[in-house]
């Protein structure tokens, strides 16, 4: 009864994965890693620096990615990928990134023009700066309506501020000033 206790305690506590069991004490793991390549939109931001996360220089990088942009890249180069929901760790704002299958099951490079991440980073951002959803290279700006709506309560906000106080002409309120130093 303890080998069998034991055995269920041992699969109880183990990870899903494929495995076959050989022996109570002894396991053959067979885990089938992912081996897709990660891609954030910031690795191809030309407004990033380095520091803030781009891959690859200024000059071939473009301007504010999206990953719809990046996938549909994808697709035009006849690569398989997908979009995860996920957060770059040094910019939590975009969220989202794209798994990209550079490699068959053999190793070798699906597209032989694209051997490793960065020659897809500089065709991504190649493709994505001629995306139909782009104007001269740039991502669409908003429109008009969206735009009258934000400065009109921009306006809103910045006018209820002033007349909110004890008039126009009023002097503000002079500053406290404590004693300082004395003891």
């Amino acid at each position: 009864t303890h080998s069998r206790l034991f055995a269920f305690i041992l699969f109880a506590t183990l990870p899903s994965c494929d495995c076959t069991l050989i022996n109570v004490q002894r396991k053959v793991w067979t885990m089938n890693p992912d081996r897709r390549v990660i891609v954030y939109p910031q690795y191809i931001d030309a407004l990033k620096t380095v520091a803030e996360g781009r891959r690859i220089p200024k000059a071939l990088a473009c301007e504010d990615p999206n990953v719809g942009e990046m996938h549909d890249s994808c697709r035009l180069l006849k690569l398989e990928s997908i979009i995860e929901g996920k957060h770059y760790p040094r910019d939590w704002i975009p969220r989202c990134r794209i798994r990209v299958q550079l490699k068959g099951e053999d190793g070798k490079p699906v597209d032989p023009e694209i051997p490793d991440r960065r020659t897809l980073l500089v065709k991504m951002a190649e493709l994505v700066v001629k995306h139909p959803g782009r104007v001269g290279g740039k991502p669409r700006q908003q429109s008009a309506a969206s735009k009258l709506a934000e400065t009109a309560s921009a306006a809103a906000g910045a006018g209820a501020g002033p007349s909110s106080g004890a008039g126009s002409g009023s002097k503000p309120a002079p500053s406290k000033k404590g004693k300082k130093g004395k003891k």
